[in-house]
């Protein structure tokens, strides 16, 4: 099992007992990669994909997240 996925398993069971390591202190997003653009067809366009290192929880552009901030006020590509 590796660190990433016990860190997960870890973040669900706390989430479960209301007890979210995140809850406090909101999250720590660090860069995991990107993903092709979401809002537009450009070839030459991604957005990143963050991953909280506390609870290891993941962002793909959720309203209000830092993949979502990316893609409405700091892409060069946006209209």
């Amino acid at each position: 099992m590796t660190t990433i996925t016990l860190t997960k398993l870890v973040a669900d069971a706390r989430a479960l007992a209301n007890d979210h390591p995140c809850k406090s202190v909101g999250h720590s997003w660090e860069t995991d990669g990107g993903r092709s653009c979401p809002s537009f067809d450009w070839v030459n366009c991604s957005q990143p994909v963050y991953r909280c290192t506390r609870c290891g929880e993941h962002d793909y552009g959720d309203s209000g997240g830092p993949g979502h901030r990316h893609c409405t006020t700091e892409c060069p590509h946006r209209p």
